[in-house]
């Protein structure tokens, strides 16, 4: 067989596997293959080579290899094979005795073709037969003694020396048998023959040429007995034993299986509420008000059923009634809230006014540069005046303060007029006697907020308890109304 036949063979057998291993079209429109997802095989090779040729093969030698194996679908795979070896040959019956000693070293891919899983008559397999085919490159080294290598037109001589081969191609082919032993393991028993390709050194192995020619009599062929302790590894959905070790029939098989194990459908719906008996978990439905399980609907899960339930829809955390409607108490209006809040203010006194300065009355806020109070401030006042009117014993000072935006001087007439707007509408529209209320004022010195930048916190009026405190007069300066933008 020509080095060009058998690459054919070769790629015909690739292509034969690829054909072998299409996509189909799923029902929800994707592409999917039809080949399993499987694992790598990792195998040691351990052997005892010989070479067959002119001179006669002292047996035996030794060799080792490593292959990494992977399977194309269950009948195909491609395996990737490093092998060492050494051999000797030795003619004994001539004088003088002629010997070789050769060393080989080559890597090799090869088709592997699994057997018996041309037949599909079990899922999976605990022996694996198989053939092998492939190419690769090779280098060897033969030491002779006695060996004729050439003849001189008049004197044939024989000699000793050193064949260093360079690198060239081979074909190999062969056949073995593996032997399942877990998931994991597998041994296996091949014989593998390389011949060389082409040129007078690939009769060189046993290092003898034919007298008057460029080749021996006898081709030279390397075998390649060995033992081979191979490993699986898994893919990346857990599958631990290549496709070789199973058929076509597993994978149908195991699918056949599933449909048969799916349960009879049964159209049978005996309460008519279209949930079919098999997944019904209300078997008599009072209604076709149901969810997909069969039974019947609650939407607002109150206890009343939906074809019950006047209010389908209730608010959560009321009580309903047989109607499934809930007693919802109507809604508080504005008026509602002032008289709860009066009625709450009305009830409370302080316990003492000799702990007043310790208490929390809220601050009235001011826009910038201005005195005028906003109306969003008037129930902050509110508050302020029915403590008052709940304590008559009680005098509040009345303090005005600004941020530090402005000269010192107008922050003083500043804070002075948010004071005495604040007194006047405590008076005015609080119904506050104006010798209950002290009027003070801070300006910029006494800020919440220590920051020299615009600031509403620190623009207020704030109130403390008076027993002992004393009215400040007006300080001076210009201002426009004690309610109007001032400074």
């Amino acid at each position: 067989m020509t080095a060009k036949k058998l690459l054919s063979a070769v790629v015909f057998l690739a292509s034969f596997a690829a054909l072998n291993a299409q996509d189909v079209m799923a029902p929800d429109g994707a592409y999917r293959s039809l080949t399993p997802a499987d694992g790598l095989e990792i195998g040691l090779d351990v052997g005892l080579p010989f070479i067959v040729g002119d001179v006669d093969s002292k047996f035996p030698g030794f060799g080792a290899g490593l292959h990494v194996r992977k399977a194309l679908d269950h009948v195909f795979s491609v395996r990737f094979k490093g092998l060492y070896g050494s051999t000797k040959n030795e003619d004994t019956g001539v004088n003088p005795n002629r010997s070789a000693e050769t060393t080989w070293l080559s890597g090799t891919g090869e088709m592997l073709i699994t057997l018996n899983n041309l037949r599909f008559n079990k899922p999976y397999r605990k022996v694996n037969v198989y053939g092998i085919i492939g190419l690769g490159v090779n280098n060897f080294k033969t030491d002779y003694i006695n060996i004729r290598q050439r003849l001189d037109e008049l004197d044939p001589v024989q000699n000793n020396g050193t064949i260093d081969g360079e690198i060239a191609g081979h074909f190999v082919t062969g056949g073995g048998i593996a032997f399942r032993v877990s998931p994991k393991f597998n041994i296996g028993v091949e014989h593998e023959v390389f011949g060389l390709l082409g040129g007078g050194r690939s009769d060189l192995l046993d290092a003898d040429n034919n007298i008057g020619a460029q080749r021996t009599t006898f081709r030279d062929w390397y075998h390649f007995p060995q033992l081979s302790l191979n490993f699986n590894l898994g893919s990346k959905k857990g599958k631990a034993e290549p496709l070789f070790w199973g058929t076509a029939l597993a994978t149908t098989g195991a699918a056949i299986a599933a449909l048969e194990a799916r349960p009879v459908y049964d159209p049978t719906d005996t309460d008519g509420d279209g949930v079919i008996d098999a997944i019904d978990q209300e078997l008599n439905s009072p209604t076709k008000m149901v969810d997909s399980r069969g039974v019947t609907l609650d939407s607002d899960a109150d206890g009343v059923p939906d074809y019950k339930d006047k209010e389908r829809f209730s608010p959560p955390g009321f009580k309903v009634d047989a109607d499934g409607v809930a007693s919802v108490p109507k809604g508080l209006t504005e008026g509602d809230v002032n008289r709860i809040v009066d009625a709450k203010l009305a009830n409370f006194k302080l316990p003492t006014t000799k702990g007043i300065g310790e208490w929390f009355l809220p601050s009235v806020n001011f826009d910038l540069g201005s005195a005028r109070i906003n109306t969003s401030e008037y129930e902050k006042l509110h508050a302020v005046a029915s403590v008052l009117k709940s304590n008559p014993d009680l005098r509040l000072s009345v303090k005005g303060h600004t941020d530090k935006t402005g000269s010192e001087s107008r922050n003083q007439v500043l804070s002075y007029n948010r004071s005495k707007a604040v007194v006047d509408h405590l008076v005015s529209n609080g119904g506050i006697s104006r010798d209950r209320l002290v009027l003070n004022y801070a300006g910029e010195g006494d800020p919440i907020v220590p920051t020299n930048a615009a600031n509403r916190t620190n623009r207020r009026v704030s109130f403390e308890g008076a027993r002992e405190a004393k009215e400040m007069d007006r300080p001076s300066g210009n201002f426009k109304g004690n309610t109007g933008t001032g400074y």
